[in-house]
C-alpha cells in the first residue's frame, strides 16, 4: 500500500513548480499594481503613450519569462 517512488517524485516536481511560480509572480504582481496608475494615465498624453507601451511590453515579457522558466525546473 506504499505509493510508488516515481509517483512521489512527479508530485514533488509539480508542487515545486507551483511554489516557484507563486514566489516569482509575487514581485511581478507588486510591480504590476504599482504600474496601474501609469498605464491608466500615460496613454492620454501624446508624448508619453510610447512609455506606457514599453511598460506593458515589459510586464508581458516578465510574466512569460517567469512561466517558461518554471517549466525547466
Amino acid at each position: 500500500m506504499h505509493p510508488s517512488w516515481p509517483l512521489l517524485t512527479a508530485g514533488a516536481r509539480w508542487v515545486q513548480r507551483v511554489l516557484i511560480v507563486l514566489f516569482a509572480l509575487l514581485p511581478l504582481l507588486v510591480v504590476t499594481v504599482a504600474s496601474v496608475p501609469a498605464i491608466a494615465l500615460l496613454p492620454f498624453f501624446p508624448t508619453h503613450s510610447a512609455r506606457a507601451r514599453v511598460i506593458v511590453q515589459q510586464l508581458i515579457t516578465w510574466t512569460r519569462t517567469t512561466l517558461v522558466s518554471s517549466r525547466n525546473q
